[in-house]
């Protein structure tokens, strides 16, 4: 080939490598010069903003089916930050807006400051784009006044949403619980059921049902999609990845809520009774500690198959305050001390000395243990007069010196003797000597376990956890040899003691000293006595159920174990907790009939009632009141356990509450529970009703004559002659208010008062 050739060739292909690159540059500049924002505009259309839709929580019901805790829509105040940040206002301009917003609102009702619009705006879980919520629940005509001014509150909207809704305020509030945004630390540690993946603001159970059942109530949460163009403004709706969402599962309790709404009222009503006494000089004419009665308990169970019927903790809550989340000022108030923990739920969080009603267990520990008709105890069925103390045999003191002899000598209530003492008549008077005996020969005697106490205890469940289905659930305390010596062990500045005395057996013997039981423990024991030794787990659920009622769970009754009761002990056991009522010397006989013990006058030949007092000592503070008790005896469906704390002697206020509660039961008239709504129809027709039964019951024609019918459309509640009154919808019959107001002394005075 020739030179002239080859030098032919690379000239085309060098004019063909030029014409290529000049191609290439002109269509860079093109795009990079002309097209850079189209082509930007292109690509930013492929970016999409997902927006997740909250699912519906499940919702819960009492055991007859009705709604408790439901979903309502309400409307919210809003505020989207990226059009705030459009609007270009300054910080005057701004601080102005937001004040202006925070008094609107504040107008509605709802309280709402700047710092708290402020907190929220701050909370790194809201995106730019968001919607923002800054007040929840407020009157639709905000949604008129903010919707007419978008220029002068840019950002600022009203949009509607679905809330958590506790359709009886705060009835059972400790047992449902409440709701709340997911917080950093929940996203991290809970692991949701595949489906309901949590996002930063979702709402999760917090206690409660809510809590322990979140994985049921909570639903499958949907989304929609947008394309957003680079300044995050909307193009289009991606309809085609749409997902709706899917509501949560319903759960059922065991709850009666009528029975519930009794127990709460009947306890409330207790514990200012309580606050009321005046405590009695001691005789060491020290100053008694006042009844401060700061809260308590009281729970129905049935021995049969373990369900709770009702359980009510004091003071309590409303739940319906968390929708939009407790301020910081208001969960402070909720869980601070010195408001005695409206939140802590005291029927299973609360531990309590048992007191006397412990005396059971220490009665079957020395039975089976073959403690009777050993040393100084004798045999279950021998009397013996109880002289109001007893000196400790293992004492070291001089016995003729008793002042001196410090914690030689134990003492029933009021140094109070009682004659022919056996173990039946020991419970129906509840003598502390007694059991003083039995503890102190169980330790001293070494053909005894030192722990038979301790162990009889452990059996019916004391001191360890039931299983309820509820969150926080404590363990109690059943104290023991070993334990003390392990507590000063690990910390030995707080436990400086390490060792065990007699007298700590004499102690517990009497549900004293170190022992600890939640409310719900000491009812699932005294079930496990009165079912005959089946011990339970006790069932607060029922059913978890799908929407259309499909049954997804159910909670049968579940056996824990099994303690043997000897039959000639249980007989025992029964005529002794049967005397507490029936028996004029019984400890509780006046709270079972008469009324003028605050108690009640009780069918007991119809429902004989086993129970016992307790009166647990606090050093410091006045004594908590006990009572624990299963009826029928014979065959018992219910047992009832009430606790009230610096509240004074079992036989005083628990037993008296107890009695009141279960004589409703007992001959079915417990009235029905009344929603939040029909509260306030009820409380907004009383002044009408009262009007309307005096007029009934006058006898002045002027007064027949000055009747007149009220239209309630135009004027609100209405009254009509037959004594009805409508209010917001709901019909109220005064005949029915009156009734349930008004003792026949009340009627007669209002009467007189008119006259």
């Amino acid at each position: 080939m020739t030179d002239e050739v080859i030098r032919y060739r690379m000239r085309v292909l060098a004019v063909i490598a030029i014409s290529m690159f000049i191609a290439l540059t002109a269509r860079l500049w093109y795009l990079q010069a002309l097209k850079s924002d189209e082509a930007k505009d292109i690509a930013t259309t492929n970016i999409t903003r997902v927006v997740n839709i909250e699912a519906p929580r499940g919702q819960i019901y009492d055991s007859s089916g009705k709604l408790l805790v439901g979903n309502r829509i309400v409307a919210s105040v809003t505020l989207n930050p990226k059009e705030v940040e459009e609007a270009e206002m300054n910080s005057e301009e701004l601080l102005e807006m937001l004040t202006e917003v925070a008094v609107e609102i504040n107008r509605s009702g709802k309280l709402l400051k700047v710092a708290d619009i402020e907190q929220i705006i701050k909370n790194p879980s809201y995106g730019p784009y968001d919607d923002i919520p800054i007040a929840v629940d407020v009157p639709e005509d905000l949604l008129v006044y903010f919707g007419e001014r978008p220029s002068r509150y840019p950002g600022i909207r009203v949009a509607d949403r679905s809330v958590r809704s506790y359709l009886y305020g705060s009835l059972a509030s400790h047992v449902l619980g409440w709701v709340g945004p997911v917080t950093n630390f929940e996203l991290s540690t809970r692991k949701p059921v595949d489906g309901k993946d949590y996002s930063l603001r979702d709402q999760i159970g917090k206690s409660g049902i809510e809590l322990m059942f979140e994985d049921d109530l909570r639903g499958e949460n949907g989304k929609r999609v947008f394309e957003v163009d680079r300044r995050g403004r909307v193009i289009r709706e991606r309809t085609d990845l749409f997902k709706p969402p899917v509501a949560g599962n319903d759960v059922q309790l065991t709850i009666d809520i009528d029975l519930q709404n009794l127990l709460e009222n009947e306890l409330q009503k207790s514990i200012y009774l309580a606050r009321e006494k005046v405590p009695e000089a001691s005789e060491e004419d020290l100053e008694p500690a006042p009844f401060l009665a700061p809260g308590g308990s009281s729970l129905i169970i049935s021995p049969k198959d373990g369900e709770i019927k009702a359980m009510a903790s004091f003071p309590t809550y409303d739940p319906n305050e968390s929708i939009g989340g407790y301020s910081v000022d208001r969960w402070n108030e909720l869980n601070d001390p010195a408001n005695d923990l409206p939140m802590f739920n005291r029927a299973i969080q609360g531990e309590y000395a048992p007191g006397s009603t412990f005396k059971v267990f220490t009665a079957h520990a020395a039975w089976h243990d073959d403690v009777f008709g050993t040393g100084r105890v004798r045999e279950a069925d021998e009397p013996i007069d109880d002289p109001g103390e007893y000196f400790l045999q293992s004492c070291r003191a001089d016995a003729e010196d008793l002042e001196t002899a410090g914690g030689c000598v134990f003492r029933n209530a009021g140094s109070k003797p009682y004659e022919n003492v056996d173990l039946i008549r020991s419970l129906t008077v509840s003598s502390d000597v007694y059991y003083y005996t039995i503890g102190e020969s169980i330790f001293i005697n070494p053909k005894h376990p030192d722990n038979s106490i301790q162990d009889a205890a452990n059996l019916y469940g004391l001191g360890m956890q039931t299983g309820i289905q509820l969150p926080f659930e404590q363990d109690g305390y059943m104290p023991t040899p070993e334990k003390r010596k392990e507590r000063h062990e690990e910390s030995p500045s707080i436990f400086p003691n390490p060792y065990w005395y007699p007298g700590d057996n004499v102690n517990i013997s009497v549900g004293q000293g170190d022992v600890l039981v939640t409310p719900l423990q000491l009812a699932n024991a005294y079930a496990t006595l009165a079912n005959g030794g089946v011990s339970l787990a006790p069932n607060i659920v029922s059913y978890v159920l799908e929407r259309d009622g499909t049954v997804l769970k159910e909670f049968g009754v579940r056996v824990k174990g099994q303690v043997e009761i000897d039959s000639d002990f249980k007989n025992r056991i029964l005529s002794g907790l049967v005397g507490v009522t029936e028996d004029e010397e019984g400890t509780a006989y006046w709270a079972f009939n008469s009324i003028a013990t605050d108690g009640a006058f009780f069918p007991l030949e119809n429902f004989p009632v086993a129970g016992k007092t307790g009166t647990a000592e606090v050093r410091g503070k006045a004594d908590s009141s006990l009572f624990a008790a299963f009826l029928p005896a014979e065959d018992p469906e219910y047992v009832i356990v009430t606790i009230l704390e610096e509240a004074g002697f079992g036989s005083a206020v628990a037993a008296p509450m107890s009695a009141r509660v279960m004589k409703r039961v007992v001959e079915d008239s417990v009235s029905e529970a009344l929603t939040t709504e029909n509260r306030y129809a009820v409380s907004a027709a009383l002044p009408l009703c009262i009007e309307w039964y005096l007029w009934k019951e006058s006898s002045s024609l002027s007064n027949l004559e000055s009747f007149t019918e009220i239209n309630s459309d135009v004027f609100g509640p209405s009254l009509t002659p037959d004594g009805n009154v409508r209010v917001r919808g709901i019909e109220i019959n005064c005949n029915e208010v009156i009734e349930s107001l008004l003792s026949p002394i009340d009627e007669l005075s209002l009467l007189a008062s008119r006259g």
